[in-house]
C-alpha cells in the first residue's frame, strides 16, 4: 500500500497535479484492513480527469487492488478511457463496478479493448449505463470481445438500453464464449427477436448457467424453453463435476495399484541390477588386469621403438652436426678473407682521404704564406712613403728658413716687400701647414688601408717623386730669382705672387685628386682584405669540417675493429659450446646403449612372466563363464516370474475398467 501512495505521489509531482484528500483517504482506510482481498471503493466520488488518468497509470503497475468499485461517479468519456487504459495490463483486479456512469460509444470500445486483452478479470458490474442506446456500433465490438474472452464469469449489464439487435449481438458472443456462466440483461428492451436469438446460443452454449431477462418483452414461451435450456446445461455441469470427482477417485486408486507394483518391479530390478554389477565389476577387473599386462607390453615395445629411433636421430644429428661444423668452419674462412678486404679498402680509402687533406692543407698554407708577403710588401712600402714624407718636410722647412734669411737681408731697403714677404710667408705656412694636415691624415687613411695592390702603389710613388722634383725645381729657381732680381724685387715678387697663386690652386687640385685616387684605392684594397678573409675563414671551416670527417672515420674504424673482434670472440664460444654440445651428446648415446641392453633383458624377463600369468587367467576365465551360465539360468527364471506378474496386472486392470464402466451406464441410465 505504501508502494501505492508513492506512485500516486510521484506522478501528482510530474504531471503538476494536487492529490486529491478523499483518494488518500480512501487508501488510507483500505491500508488499515488486514483482509487478504484488497477492494478499491470510489462509489459516488466526483473524480476528476486528471485524477483519473493517474489513476489509469497506477493501476497498470498496481497488485494489490482484488476489486474497484467506481459506481455513480458520473465520469466522462476521457477520464473512462484513461482508467480502462491501466486496467488492460492489470493483473491483479478481478472484479470490476462501473454503475450509473451513462458508459456509451468510446467507453464501450474501451470496455471492450480491456476484455480482449485483460487476463484476470472474472466479474464485471455495468448496470444503469447506455451501452445499447441508438444501435451503436461500440457495442457491436463489445460483443466481438466478449466472444473472445476466456476469463470472465459473471457479467451485469441491466438497464443498458438493448434492443433486439443489440441482444441478437449477445447472442452470437455466447456462441463463441466458453467461460461466462452468469449473464443479467433484466430491464432492457431485447423483446422477441433478440429473445429467439438468446435461446438458439444458450442451446448451443453449454457453460452459462445463469440467465436473467425480466423486463425484456420477451414471451413466456421463450424465457420457459430458455430456462429448461439453462436448467440442462447446469444438470450437465453437475454430472460433469461428479463424473470429474469419481475419475479422480478412480486415477487415485489406479495410481496407488500402479505405484505398489512399480515398487516391487523397481526392487526386483535393483536385485537384478545389483547382481549385474558384481558380474560387470568381476569383468571389469579381468578386463583390467589383461589391459594392464598388454598396456605393459605396449609400453615396453614403444619403448624399445623409441630408443631405436632415437639412435638413428643422434647417429643423423651427429652426421648433420659435422656437416654444421664444417659449414661453421667454411663461414668463418669467408668472415675472416671478408674482414681482410675490409679493412685493406677501409686503410686504402684512409690514405687516400688522408693525402688528400695533406694536399689541401699545403694548398692552404701556400696561399696563407703569399698573403703573408704581399701584406709584408705593403708595409715597406708604406715605411717607405712616411720615410719619403719626412724627406719633404725637412725640405719644406729649409726653404723656409732660407726665405726668412733673405728677408731678414732685404729689411732695410724694401720694408713694403718685407711687409708684403712676411704676409706672403705666413700665407704661405698656412698653406703648408694645411698641406700637412691633408698629408698626415692622406697618411693616416695609408695606415688603415695596409691591403693595397703593388701596382696602385709605384703609381703614387712616381706621382710622388715628380711633385718632390717639380719642388725643387721650384725652390732653385726661386733661389735664382731672389739672388739675380734684388733690385727689381717688386715686380718679380708680384709675378711670383701670381704665378705661387696659380701654382697654389693647381696643387691643391692635383692633391685632392690624389686624395680620391688614394680613398678609391684604399676601399678596394678593404674590399679585397674583406674577400681574402672570408675565404679564410671558409678554408678555415672547411679543415674544421675535414677534421671531424677524419675523427669520425677513425671512430668507425675502430667499431669496425670491435665488432671483429666481438665476432671472432662469438666464433670461439660457438667452436667450444659445439664441442662441448658433442662430447655430451656421445655421452648421452653410450647411456642410450647401455639402457637399451637393460630394457632387453628385461623384455626377456617380462615375456616369461606374461606367458605364466596368461595361463592363470584361462584358467579363471573359464571359472568365470561357468559362473554366468548359471546367473543366465535364473534371470530367465526371474523374467517368467515379472511375466506372470504382468498378466496378473492386466486381468485386475481390466476387471477395473469393467467395474468403471458399469458404473457410469448405471449412473446414466438413472
Amino acid at each position: 500500500m505504501d508502494h501505492f501512495k508513492k506512485l500516486y505521489h510521484e506522478y501528482c509531482k510530474t504531471y503538476h497535479i494536487e492529490p486529491n484528500e478523499l483518494l488518500l483517504g480512501e487508501i488510507q482506510k483500505v491500508s488499515g484492513e488486514d483482509n487478504k482481498t484488497k477492494s478499491l471503493n470510489l462509489s459516488s466520488f466526483n473524480i476528476p480527469e486528471a485524477q483519473c488518468s493517474i489513476l489509469g497509470k497506477i493501476l497498470t503497475h498496481d497488485f494489490i487492488f482484488t476489486s474497484i468499485h467506481l459506481n455513480d461517479c458520473n465520469l466522462s468519456t476521457d477520464a473512462l478511457q484513461a482508467l480502462l487504459h491501466g486496467l488492460m495490463t492489470n493483473t491483479a483486479c478481478k472484479t470490476l463496478e462501473l454503475k450509473g456512469n451513462g458508459i456509451h460509444g468510446a467507453g464501450t470500445e474501451a470496455l471492450a479493448k480491456v476484455l480482449r486483452r485483460n487476463q484476470t478479470l472474472r466479474n464485471l458490474r455495468l448496470e444503469w449505463n447506455q451501452l445499447g442506446s441508438m444501435n451503436s456500433p461500440a457495442f457491436s465490438i463489445f460483443c466481438d470481445a466478449l466472444a473472445d474472452n476466456k476469463t470472465l464469469i459473471d457479467l451485469d449489464l441491466r438497464n443498458n438500453d438493448i434492443n433486439h439487435v443489440g441482444g441478437t449481438e449477445v447472442a452470437s458472443a455466447l456462441k463463441r464464449n466458453t467461460t461466462l456462466r452468469s449473464l443479467d440483461l433484466r430491464w432492457n428492451n431485447v423483446g422477441l427477436i433478440g429473445g429467439r436469438a438468446l435461446l438458439v446460443s444458450c442451446q448451443s452454449n453449454s457453460t452459462l448457467n445463469e440467465l436473467q431477462l425480466i423486463g425484456n418483452n420477451i414471451p413466456d414461451d421463450i424465457m420457459q424453453s430458455i430456462t429448461n435450456v439453462l436448467s440442462k446445461n447446469t444438470e450437465q455441469r453437475q454430472m460433469h463435476f461428479d463424473h470429474s470427482q469419481n475419475m479422480a477417485i478412480l486415477s487415485r486408486q489406479l495410481q496407488n495399484v500402479h505405484e505398489e507394483k512399480d515398487h516391487q518391479i523397481t526392487t526386483t530390478l535393483t536385485r537384478m541390477s545389483l547382481q549385474e554389477q558384481t558380474m560387470l565389476k568381476a569383468n571389469r577387473s579381468l578386463a583390467e588386469k589383461l589391459k594392464k599386462l598388454q598396456d605393459a607390453l605396449d609400453d615396453r615395445k614403444s619403448t624399445f621403438n623409441a630408443l631405436t629411433s632415437k639412435n638413428t636421430l643422434l647417429e643423423a644429428d651427429i652426421t648433420e652436426a659435422k656437416q654444421q661444423y664444417n659449414d661453421l668452419q667454411n663461414t668463418m674462412k669467408k668472415m675472416e678473407i671478408d674482414q681482410q678486404e675490409l679493412i685493406y679498402k677501409i686503410r686504402r680509402e684512409f690514405k687516400q682521404e688522408k693525402d688528400e687533406l695533406i694536399d689541401i692543407q699545403e694548398k692552404l698554407q701556400r696561399d696563407l704564406n703569399e698573403n703573408l708577403e704581399i701584406q709584408r710588401r705593403l708595409n715597406e712600402k708604406n715605411y717607405d712613403l712616411e720615410r719619403k714624407n719626412e724627406k719633404l718636410q725637412t725640405t719644406i722647412r729649409e726653404l723656409g728658413e732660407t726665405i726668412t734669411i733673405n728677408d731678414r737681408d732685404h729689411q732695410i731697403k724694401l720694408t713694403a716687400i718685407d711687409d708684403e714677404n712676411q704676409r706672403l710667408k705666413l700665407k704661405h705656412k698656412e698653406e703648408l701647414k694645411d698641406q700637412e694636415l691633408i698629408t698626415n691624415r692622406d697618411l693616416q687613411r695609408l695606415k688603415e688601408a695596409h691591403l693595397s695592390t703593388e701596382q696602385t702603389l709605384k703609381e703614387q710613388i712616381t706621382k710622388l717623386e715628380n711633385i718632390r722634383t717639380s719642388l725643387e725645381r721650384e725652390i732653385n729657381s726661386l733661389k735664382s730669382t731672389i739672388s739675380t732680381q734684388k733690385l727689381n724685387h717688386d715686380e718679380i715678387l708680384q709675378e711670383e705672387k701670381f704665378r705661387i697663386k696659380n701654382e697654389e690652386e693647381k696643387k691643391q687640385q692635383e692633391l685632392e685628386d690624389r686624395i680620391r685616387t688614394l680613398t678609391s684605392s684604399k676601399d678596394e684594397l678593404e674590399s679585397r682584405y674583406n674577400q681574402q678573409l672570408i675565404a679564410y675563414r671558409e678554408l678555415q671551416q672547411k679543415l674544421n669540417f675535414q677534421s671531424v670527417e677524419i675523427e669520425s672515420f677513425k671512430r668507425q674504424i675502430e667499431s669496425i675493429q670491435m665488432t671483429i673482434q666481438d665476432k671472432e670472440t662469438e666464433i670461439l664460444d660457438i667452436r667450444e659450446k659445439t664441442k662441448i654440445d658433442y662430447e655430451k651428446k656421445l655421452r648421452s648415446i653410450k647411456k642410450d646403449i647401455d639402457m637399451n641392453d637393460e630394457f632387453k633383458n628385461r623384455i626377456k624377463e617380462l615375456e616369461h612372466e606374461l606367458k605364466d600369468q596368461s595361463f592363470t587367467d584361462r584358467t579363471t576365465i573359464r571359472d568365470l563363464e561357468n559362473r554366468l551360465a548359471n546367473l543366465q539360468t535364473i534371470i530367465k527364471h526371474r523374467d517368467q516370474e515379472i511375466n506372470r506378474l504382468k498378466l496378473d496386472e492386466e486381468q485386475r486392470l481390466n476387471f477395473l475398467r469393467s467395474a468403471v464402466i458399469d458404473y457410469i451406464d448405471t449412473g446414466t441410465n438413472k
